[in-house]
């Protein structure tokens, strides 16, 4: 952090004194601004000149007055179409029309001003620049014409983030596919944001409703998005990616749209495995509609999503003895058929959301809006083939989100953004079958009955409020602000209530020898109820040193303070304490340089620290697993005392002792922390077409990970390949009263390199393309979200945590993507998305506890490569086949009137039906010293090539 700081001051001062020396500031994160100058033909200041700009949708207007040097800034524009006057007495009026303001942006326009001696104007259209150059940050936009033109399966805008360079969609391998930001980071690293509001679950670290429900915005509420992928500006904090939308508001006219997208089984073809859907049904329906209610001042907008869907997932259990079929029901009072096969799963949804924009007065925009989303699916708690009808569960979600906003002009050099949210989250979750614990095979060769984590609920109540204040002082734009979040829990999170039995195998599991045992006990239901109250503070100076050449530069705070605990075990005091981290100082200086002061090119770059908050799961786990109000109890079944499958204890008065498993936090734990770097370039190198190369550099400490504090000393031994073996935590060597005691620690570390090269094409003469290219490394020594298990997401040697250093879970090295649209004759176009993608890493996995920790999903494949020589393999050696996906969409309008038109739509996704295999034997050598003669083979596949058609009424 010194050496940083040390860096950051020489930056400062090169930047300062190397620029060739007034203040205009970046927008803010809801709206736009425009920016100018006004001369004369001589090029001389013209001070005093009136701007005023009006939305040509609302009739929303803003007046500025150009200063001594004959500068202009019109801040907190609401995104759209401007029409941008200037006029000054003895000189002629003109007006440019059509400026787009985007979203996050800052466009220039100047104005060259000649004499006349009678009241004259000219009108001509405005010429906005293809790029920014006076925002430091590295920052992608996807527009309202991409959002509505584009292939996309659901409804969810943010798959769309795909488009964006340095994103990746998620390993499916690993977490069922949804997109992700990441930016070689972790996902719960990553932050959105609608409306200016935090759109997270702060107890998982994921956008609000996770990954369930198909989408929690309508697409047609989305007006415009962009990914932050290296942010300077203050306001902003995540060391991952960030993810800014806004939604649509209503206009002068009246203007709607109703909707409806169908799929079912007939427009699937079959997987690379022969599988064929035969009960894949999805219908998608809708509407929106915007207008006036006081025409210039008040404006609604209201739109509603459906979505009724069914899939089926394929159950089956591996190597099942099927001659044994009956003699398995009769355990488990189950029906085989039944239990395995095609299993349906459903996900409907429905969201609704209202919006009103009020001009109370030319210096005062109030904006109202509330989104209120559910979301209910059937046997949607796992789609994994070993999971059994038994062992999965009914989530349900709803969520709302009220948010008022006011924009405030207080002056010339004053302005003002208040934001105001409310948001409830609950994530009810039930199983299938309460009446049989759970039995696993291991090898994850079939789960039947109760799942160990349902049934679950979650509420999470949040109150935000940001304040953003800007003042215009000369050369400088000062601006503060604070985010204050206030969020209350209320967590029932019961795991292994129901009894959780291990084998090793299927003839164990018929001769009732389970490996272990795992049963959880609570006089409280499992649940708990907690604060956590997140504040940041920022201070952020804008200096414009010349006309072209822009410095910012400030310092931010960010504190997560954490609830007191509900009890403490008096046999480890510290259960329930939570550290709250209190020196997060954030550093941030970025430029931009305008090289030719032309605005066709711009060299950009700046470095800054980034803290992230952990994820409150983590703190509710502590809470319940602290032995008191949750007492979790694990048998190694070899020392006797588990009980009879399919018996569960019913007491902790059955047990001969109790030595229970608890979850804590380190003293010492701190939240993570990254130091980024980026440098970048972009070109204007015709007109609407620019190039530009981004290099992005970044690492990051004290990232969460954990480990068992009962693992014994090293014994002096050492494992085949010269590792320290230990005394297991079952012997409860350091703390005879406990078994595992799982510490969060915060001692992680990663890096993130990224080369990234793109152009575009913005949409003018009927077309438009984007497309980029991204070389990336992401290393770390852990790669865990949020792990709360208390027999995975281990390091191989919990005491040596570097030897796992190596590719991150989430390192993608290669990464193209295309997207783009073209008008064709008769009111048809056609668009499509090219993505082209590296695969995921994964690790020879090794099933044996080399290292007698207690642990054997931690540990790396051994293998003896002759007599007395072991290899040892590193992690995350091995890729999965590489991505291709190419989705196109053909659309044809017919008008009826002028206002009224009907839009055909046809989709087609994976068009080229690329098989997109990969693999999920990832043991090499099972816990016997046995070689899996499947490893590494492709097991699983994506989805095929499917179609889907579309209607969309417009008025």
């Amino acid at each position: 952090m010194r050496k940083f700081v040390m860096a950051l001051g020489l930056v400062v001062a090169a930047v300062v004194l190397l620029a060739p020396h007034a203040g205009w500031a970046q927008s803010s994160g809801v709206t736009g601004q425009l920016i100018g100058t006004a001369t004369d033909s001589d090029g001389g200041a013209m001070p005093g000149a009136t701007i005023v700009a009006t939305n040509t949708e609302t009739g929303f207007s803003r007046t500025a007055i150009t200063d001594t040097a004959g500068f202009f800034r019109l801040d907190l524009l609401p995104v759209g179409t401007y029409d941008v006057k200037a006029a000054l007495d003895g000189f002629r009026t003109e007006i440019k029309r059509g400026a787009r303001v985007g979203l996050g942006s800052s466009v220039r326009i100047d104005y060259i001003l000649a004499e006349s001696a009678i009241a004259e104007e000219i009108v001509v259209t405005a010429e906005a620049p293809v790029i920014e150059t006076t925002n430091p940050s590295v920052t992608a936009s996807v527009g309202d014409r991409a959002i509505a033109n584009l292939p996309l399966q659901g409804r969810d805008f943010t798959d769309f983030a795909i488009l964006v360079p340095g994103t990746v969609a998620a390993d499916p391998s690993q977490d069922g596919g949804r997109g992700g930001l990441n930016m070689g980071a972790r996902g719960i690293q990553n932050s959105f944001n609608i409306d200016g509001s935090n759109s997270q679950s702060s107890f998982f670290g994921e956008e609000r409703g996770g990954t369930r429900p198909p989408f929690t915005f309508s697409q047609a509420a989305i007006k415009e998005f962009q990914v932050i992928q290296s942010s300077y500006n203050l306001q902003f904090n995540a060391s991952g990616g960030v993810l800014n939308a806004i939604t649509k508001s209503g206009t002068n006219q009246f203007r709607g749209e109703v909707f409806y997208y169908y799929r079912d089984d007939s427009f699937l073809e079959e997987d690379a495995l022969g599988f064929e859907s035969s009960a894949f049904d999805q219908k998608q329906y809708g509407f929106a509609l915007g207008g006036p209610i006081v025409k210039d001042k008040l404006h609604f907008f209201v739109s509603y999503d459906s979505q009724d869907y069914v899939t089926p997932y394929e159950a089956r259990f591996r190597d099942f003895p099927e001659e044994r079929t009956a003699e398995w029901e009769a355990i488990t009072g189950l029906d085989y058929d039944s239990e395995t096969g095609e299993i349906e799963q459903t996900n409907d949804a429905d969201v609704i959301m209202l919006k009103l924009d009020w001009q109370l007065s030319d210096n005062h925009l109030l904006t109202l809006r509330d989104n209120y989303a559910t979301q209910e699916g059937e046997n949607l708690t796992s789609s994994y083939s070993n999971t059994g009808r038994s062992n999965n569960g009914l989530e349900e979600n709803s969520f709302n989100s009220f948010v008022a906003s006011l924009n405030s002009v207080f002056s010339e050099n004053a302005f003002n953004e208040l934001i105001v949210q409310y948001a409830n989250e609950e994530r009810p979750r039930t199983a299938n079958n309460t009446d049989l614990p759970e039995a696993g095979i291991y090898g994850y060769k079939g789960n039947w009955g109760q799942n160990q984590f349902l049934p679950n609920f979650l509420d999470e109540d949040r109150i935000q409020i940001i304040d953003n204040f800007t003042y215009y002082m000369g050369e400088h734009t000062l601006k503060v602000g604070t985010n204050l979040d206030f969020v209350a829990f209320d967590d029932g999170f019961y795991r292994y209530g129901g009894g959780s039995f291990s084998y090793s195998n299927w003839d164990d599991f018929f001769n009732d020898e389970a490996y272990s045992y795992t049963q959880s006990f609570s006089d409280y239901d499992g649940a708990v109820d907690f604060n956590t109250n997140y504040y940041a503070f920022y201070l952020q100076d804008e200096w414009r040193t010349s006309p072209n050449f822009t410095l910012t530069y400030g310092l931010r705070y960010d504190l997560q303070a954490h609830d007191d605990p509900k009890e403490t075990n008096p046999l480890y005091p510290d259960t329930g304490q939570i550290p709250d981290d209190t020196n997060n100082w954030a550093p941030r200086v970025g430029f931009a340089w305008d090289l030719a002061g032309d605005g066709k090119q711009v060299l950009r770059g700046g470095m800054g620290m980034f803290y992230d908050n952990t994820p409150t799961l983590l703190d509710a786990n502590a809470m319940l697993a602290n032995g008191v109000r949750v007492i979790r109890v694990s048998e190694r079944c070899e020392f006797g005392g588990c009980p009879d499958y399919p018996d569960r204890w019913g007491s902790l008065g059955d047990l001969d002792s109790v030595t229970p498993d608890i979850f804590v936090f380190d003293p010492s734990f701190e939240n993570p922390e990254t130091m980024r770097l980026s440098l970048g370039y972009e070109r204007e190198v015709m007109t609407d077409f620019s190039m530009g190369v981004d290099l992005i550099y970044s690492e990051t400490e004290k990232l969460e990970r954990k480990w068992d504090q009962n693992i014994g000393d090293a014994t002096g031994e050492l494992t085949p390949d010269g590792r320290p073996v230990y005394v297991p935590y079952y012997y409860h060597s350091n703390y005879e009263d406990f078994d595992q005691i799982m510490q969060f620690t915060s001692d992680a570390e990663a890096t993130y390199k990224a080369v990234i090269l793109k152009a575009r094409k913005r949409f003018s003469s009927g077309w438009m393309l984007d497309a980029s290219y991204t070389w990336s490394e992401a290393e770390d020594n852990d790669s865990n979200e949020r792990s709360v298990s208390s027999s995975s997401a281990y390091p191989e040697d919990q005491f040596i945590l570097n030897n796992d250093w190596g590719p991150s879970n989430f390192d993608v090295q290669h990464k193209f993507i295309m997207s783009g649209s073209y008008q064709l004759p008769w009111d048809m176009m056609v668009s499509g998305i090219l993505y082209i993608r590296s695969g995921f890493p994964y690790t020879a996995m090794d099933g044996r506890d080399h290292n007698n920790d207690g642990y054997s999903r931690n540990e790396r494949a051994v293998v003896e490569t002759s007599p007395g020589v072991f290899f040892h393999y590193n992690r995350n050696t091995f890729r999965q086949p590489y991505y291709r996906n190419l989705d196109l969409r053909l659309s044809k309008i017919i008008t009826f009137g002028r206002n009224l038109e009907l839009e055909i739509i046809a989709e087609a996704f994976n068009v080229s039906n690329e098989d997109n295999m990969y693999t999920d034997e990832t043991e090499l050598i099972d816990r016997y010293g046995n070689f899996n003669p499947d490893f590494g083979e492709l097991t699983q596949a994506g989805d095929p090539r499917g179609y889907q058609l579309g209607l969309k009424f417009r008025f």
